[in-house]
């Protein structure tokens, strides 16, 4: 008997006289034909917290970016004088420079605002992968240099640091990689360009990528192994991590976890 994964009812834009801010993230959301579920998902945060937000109209400027962000859009706020003047207030401008990835100098990585309020401190824009443990050894020895995902979130920048979590039985964060660049390509285009430096058969390629028009290709550069993988309990004691099924952005308290390792290039 084949199992059949149950339908998501889609969602469509709600009109109320209120147009509360929260309406209107609500009505965009469904318009990118994103559910809730997905975009919670890529924001690291509950769906109930994002249920929430969607019913405010009271949203701090750095949740709003990153719930726009998380689509892939970016938000552009400015200030318009009566002689005419706009100054950019968020933007292209307000990209602030981090630590760049090797051979990547001149592009920078913005942090990712909390969607959770203030009083917690922002998660970073480093993201963390849940890979295979065959997978994961061949992205740290080199072999494997593009990650394929049939979901990934908007707003990565070329040099964004990712993590390595592999998965049970190793159950640890193993290394780390930088992004050179995400493609968002037809799933053919996906195989023909990526098939090698993926290291996935054809046939769990199709079924991976089942039932899908499109899918996301992170490919990766610098790879390295952590000189100590740090497991399961550890990270869930230090910093309440969870493993995700597929990816989430990384607490900025992780990066610690992996300076230590990474080339002196950069310096």
């Amino acid at each position: 008997m084949k199992l059949r994964r149950p339908k998501v009812k889609a969602e469509t834009p709600v009109e109320s006289p209120l147009d509360s801010l929260g309406l209107r993230l609500h009505n965009l959301r469904c318009l990118q034909g994103t559910t809730q579920l997905s975009l919670a998902e890529q924001l690291g945060v509950g769906q109930t917290a994002l249920s929430h937000m969607e019913r405010r109209d009271d949203i701090l400027l750095s949740t709003l970016r990153a719930y726009i962000e998380a689509l892939g859009g970016r938000l552009h706020v400015a200030a318009t004088f009566p002689n005419g003047d706009s100054v950019p207030l968020i933007g292209d401008a307000s990209w602030q420079p981090a630590i760049v990835a090797p051979g990547m100098a001149g592009e920078y990585q913005l942090s990712l605002p909390s969607i959770l309020g203030p009083k917690q401190l922002p998660p970073s824009r480093d993201v963390i992968f849940s890979i295979r443990p065959t997978h994961a050894s061949k992205i740290l020895d080199g072999t494997k240099t593009v990650e394929l995902r049939r979901r990934f979130t908007g707003g990565i920048r070329p040099g964004t640091l990712a993590l390595i979590y592999t998965t049970s039985p190793t159950s640890a964060l193993t290394g780390f990689a930088w992004i050179q660049e995400v493609q968002r390509l037809a799933v053919p285009d996906l195989w023909e360009t990526h098939r090698a430096a993926a290291c996935l058969r054809k046939g769990d390629f199709e079924a991976y990528f089942s039932g899908l028009e499109r899918g996301y290709a992170i490919v990766l550069t610098s790879a390295k192994p952590l000189s100590r993988p740090v497991g399961l309990p550890e990270l869930r004691e230090r910093f309440g991590f969870e493993p995700p099924q597929s990816y989430q952005y990384a607490s900025p308290n992780m990066r610690g976890l992996v300076e230590h390792d990474w080339p002196q290039a950069s310096h």
